[in-house]
């Protein structure tokens, strides 16, 4: 017979599991990692019962009284791929505050395949290297240099990087040297277009 200080010593390690796992994504959570936690796919139903967590969207879970902030729409979407997908290109621009780009999707980078779960993701099937990101409240997104590169390498007018260039220069997301020799081995056009943006804030 199982000793019933085990069985709730077990539930309590799988709460704490699942916890450290949902605070790193503003408490949102998929239904794959609550299984990895060691929760049964029966249990699922009355944790929403009891008020312990909240639904959220397909196989998309939030922990109940979790703070909310600003950033919650990014963190669902980055929680659905399992902690997996960036914020990148104009969403992490507004993030930081370069430019004026007005994104009418959240970009997202991610290695993973799924299919986007909703319209208003642009998905970019790529990976990033750990130096390239960086992490905002419940969210980790491409540094300012990185998402400077992604731009400018992405289709935006060369007006519109001029204003994210002089933006992040103004404000110290980066020196101009950064961006320099961020682009010395990479794409000639790329690095076309980060010059020419750095001249028109001198």
């Amino acid at each position: 017979m199982t000793d019933s200080h085990d069985e709730s010593r077990g539930d309590a390690d799988t709460r704490a599991a699942l916890v450290r796992v949902a605070a790193d994504q503003a408490g949102f959570f998929t239904t794959a990692q609550a299984l990895d936690a060691g929760y049964a796919s029966t249990d699922l139903g009355d944790r929403i019962l009891d008020g312990t967590w909240r639904r959220i969207d397909r196989d998309l879970y939030r922990l109940a009284g979790h703070p909310t902030s600003d950033l919650d729409e990014y963190a669902k979407w980055c929680a659905w791929f399992g902690g997996g997908a960036v914020v990148s290109h104009q969403s992490a621009a507004e993030l930081y505050g370069l430019g004026h780009l007005y994104p009418r999707f959240i970009h997202l980078s991610t290695v993973l395949t799924p299919p986007s779960p909703t319209t208003a993701l642009a998905l970019h099937r790529r990976a990033l290297a750990p130096e390239e990101c960086q992490r905002l409240g419940g969210i980790r997104l491409t540094t300012p240099v990185r998402t400077v590169l992604d731009l400018a390498g992405g289709g935006i007018s060369q007006e519109l990087l001029d204003e994210v260039v002089g933006d992040g220069v103004a404000i110290a997301r980066f020196r101009p040297d950064e961006l320099q020799a961020a682009v010395a081995t990479g794409a000639a056009d790329v690095a076309r277009r980060i010059e020419h943006a750095l001249a028109a804030c001198t």
